[in-house]
């Protein structure tokens, strides 16, 4: 689901559970959102039937932005150039959803009935199609000498949750492009700055 595709209170809806689940002092209810939307309880209810559904939703817009670029075909794309654009784009999600980042870690993980369930399904559906993409490369000859496709992709979600770590906790934090190199670099076999 995109958001282009939600009406308008749905979106602000969703928005604000995301800004508040950056806070991670305090439970989010239904008049907590309804507060930082700026309308009634009842306004909130006109959109969605409980907060689970407004979970599951939030849940939905965080799988489409993290599956759909590894869905992406790969013929005639290299493995390099296409973990380049999977990594750039979780980079830009991961730091423009602060408190996405957060439920990525899990945190807010008990807000709503079978988000823990989703989000470990949705870290089992990245780290295998990252996987996937690494063995054929490595089918390809595109993956260092010695790295197997499961070390690979070790180290690129290692740096996917690093990088959700210094969002959510403020760390100091490497630059996108000095994760890229390293990731490049031992995974891939790059010895130059890729494009």
């Amino acid at each position: 689901m995109s958001l282009g595709e939600m009406t308008d209170g749905k979106l602000r809806i969703l928005r604000a559970v995301s800004t508040l689940l950056e806070d991670p002092s305090s439970k989010i209810t239904i008049s907590k959102i309804a507060k930082t939307v700026h309308v009634t309880d009842a306004a909130i209810y006109r959109h969605y039937k409980s907060k689970d559904e407004i979970f599951s939703s939030l849940l939905a817009y965080m799988e489409t932005n993290l599956l759909g670029p590894l869905n992406l075909d790969e013929q005639g794309h290299e493995t390099a150039v296409r973990m380049q654009e999977v990594f750039n784009h979780y980079m830009d999600f991961l730091e423009g959803h602060p408190g996405l980042a957060r439920l990525f870690l899990g945190h807010g993980a008990t807000e709503a009935s079978g988000v823990a369930e989703r989000i470990k399904m949705l870290h089992a559906k990245m780290r295998s199609q990252v996987a996937q993409i690494l063995r054929t490369g490595q089918g390809r000859g595109q993956l260092a000498d010695g790295i197997s496709p499961e070390q690979g992709t070790e180290m690129f979600y290692g740096l996917l949750v690093s990088a959700a770590m210094a969002q959510v906790y403020g760390f100091p934090m490497v630059e996108v492009e000095g994760r890229w190199e390293a990731f490049s670099l031992t995974t891939l076999g790059l010895k130059v700055h890729a494009a």
